[in-house]
């Protein structure tokens, strides 16, 4: 009998330890990135959201209930949409028009043209969201282009540090091709280990402004959480305006709903369009608080008085429990309620602000 506890105890000991290896092994993986608070440690620092050792949100978060998110797990929810979603392949001239245009890459992936430059917010393009293949969220829907078939770009705007919002392959291709990097404190840590120029990466606490020769890039608040090795925050999550001569555009990242909204709304009246995340949302409250449901989706873009919302962050990836659809049928619920102007493109499909606008619940049909 002790002899069968010794090798019992051995075995456990070996598969912890195997364990413990396959793990270390796997976060050698570039895809990983850098080490903000040791690559970042006095940047990080200096932010009045950096405290112990990692940032923080100005809204304190409620509990996680864990019984309660394993009853949403094994829901009986469609969470996969019966077909492939409607493609379409946009066109950009080499020169870039004046005005605000829009193009939706699928989930938190948008492609704005504005007052003459191409900025490109959260941009992945990959087919997975996470380095370990086989247990990686893959994309429902794909991108409407390919990374050799992109236009160039001017700017790429980085909410925070996650793998379904910072994909190294995307940016690797952008940085080639001339973009610069506007990102989150700590976040350039990631981009440096990708073998990006210190000189082409902007980092920015909650509150900084940058100029782009006539862009200015503000970066503003969001109530969210970062890490790609652990749950570390010690990389800043942000929403950004950025603003043109003439135009102005909100992306919210992934946020949970609090009053910083209404503070961006005062900073930066007048935005028209706001690309704001309705879609990967719990019915747990703790996981409200970093991801919105959609009627507040709907309320934080009214808080930001933008004249016009797209709804981002639904299709794409299933990163949470509720119906595929559940998000952009809710939010057109609550856009109708609160009389909000709001535009539903297809993938791929460009929006022209100030032209009318020609919604169609395209998504309904999907496998008829």
């Amino acid at each position: 009998m002790k002899k069968l506890f010794i090798m019992a105890g051995s075995f456990f000991i070996f598969i912890i330890l195997a364990l413990f290896i396959t793990v270390k092994l796997i976060l050698q993986d570039p895809e990983f990135g850098g080490n903000p608070l040791k690559e970042r440690g006095d940047i990080l620092r200096s932010s009045s959201n950096f405290r112990g050792g990692h940032f923080h949100n100005t809204v304190k978060k409620r509990d996680y209930d864990f019984w309660v998110n394993i009853k949403d797990m094994l829901g009986d929810q469609k969470r996969i949409p019966p077909g492939p979603f409607p493609l379409i392949k946009p066109k950009f001239s080499e020169t870039i028009p004046s005005g605000l245009r829009a193009v939706w890459f699928g989930h938190a992936s948008v492609l704005i043209e504005i007052d003459g430059y191409r900025v490109f917010f959260d941009p992945m393009l990959s087919d997975t969201a996470f380095p370990v293949k086989t247990v990686a969220p893959k994309r429902m829907n794909p991108s409407p282009l390919k990374l050799e078939e992109l236009p160039k770009i001017d700017v790429v705007i980085i909410t925070h540090d996650h793998f379904d919002h910072l994909d190294m392959k995307t940016v690797q291709y952008l940085n080639k091709h001339g973009a610069h990097f506007y990102v989150g404190l700590g976040v350039g840590a990631h981009l440096e280990k990708w073998k990006i120029k210190p000189n082409k990466i902007n980092e920015l606490d909650w509150g900084d402004s940058i100029n782009f020769k006539n862009l200015t890039i503000n970066c503003t608040e969001a109530r969210h959480y970062s890490g790609r090795k652990s749950v570390s925050n010690v990389s800043l999550w942000t929403s950004w305006v950025v603003k043109g001569p003439k135009h102005s555009v909100f992306h919210s990242g992934d946020s949970g709903y609090s009053p910083h909204f209404t503070k961006i709304g005062k900073s930066f009246p007048g935005i028209d369009l706001s690309l704001i995340k309705v879609g990967d949302y719990g019915i747990d409250l703790g996981w409200q608080d970093i991801h919105m449901v959609p009627e507040n989706s709907v309320k934080s873009h009214k808080d930001i008085g933008a004249k016009v919302m797209l709804p981002i962050h639904w299709g794409v990836f299933q990163l949470s429990y509720h119906p595929w659809d559940e998000p952009i049928e809710r939010t057109l619920a609550s856009a109708k309620k609160n009389n909000i102007k709001i535009v539903t493109p297809k993938i791929g499909e460009t929006f022209n602000y100030g032209k009318p606008i020609k919604n169609e619940p395209w998504w309904r049909s999907l496998g008829n």
